[in-house]
């Protein structure tokens, strides 16, 4: 497998799905657990209007404004991203 496109729809007011090239300041994770968005501004490293995907023989970077596409083939065992936890004492 390998990752050769993605198309991001987002919403408009009236609830119709709308190909979007700008999801601004997110990065959207999709993985084998369930999808989820953060802002990369609140993550040092972390790169805005991105998709990054992992599978168990892949990993991808999507930079939605340019379209581009780096992929990394590789296995792994736990092909899962963790979305961030809020974790009260």
């Amino acid at each position: 497998m390998k990752t050769k496109a993605l198309l991001v729809f987002k919403l408009d007011e009236e609830g119709n799905a709308v190909y979007t090239e700008d999801i601004g300041d997110l990065v959207i994770f999709l993985s084998r657990a369930e999808p989820f968005c953060v802002p990369a501004s609140s993550f040092p490293g972390m790169y805005p209007n991105r998709v990054e995907i992992i599978d168990v023989d892949e990993l991808e970077f999507v930079n939605l404004a340019t379209g581009t596409v780096s992929t990394k083939t590789s296995t792994h065992m736990a092909p899962y991203y963790i979305p961030p936890q809020n974790i009260e004492h």
